[in-house]
């Protein structure tokens, strides 16, 4: 089984590294659908979205409080 990023860090998580988390979390649970929907249609990048957002999304899929 892989380890993770999330898995192996130690520390608190900066807001980079959360939306390295969740980055990699959708990498690992997309199907060749969807990755052939982003080939075609592209996706708003992680980097492009609010911090406080990608703060909310990653507590919520990986359910630790950051503080």
């Amino acid at each position: 089984m892989r380890t993770t990023e999330f898995q192996s860090r130690e520390g608190e998580p900066t807001i980079d590294d959360m939306r390295y988390d969740l980055a990699e979390q959708s990498a690992m649970n997309m199907g060749v659908g969807q990755i052939i929907e982003i080939l075609l249609d592209g996706v708003e990048g992680l980097n492009d979205i609010a911090d406080i957002d990608i703060e909310e999304e990653w507590q919520l899929i990986f359910g630790v409080d950051k503080d």
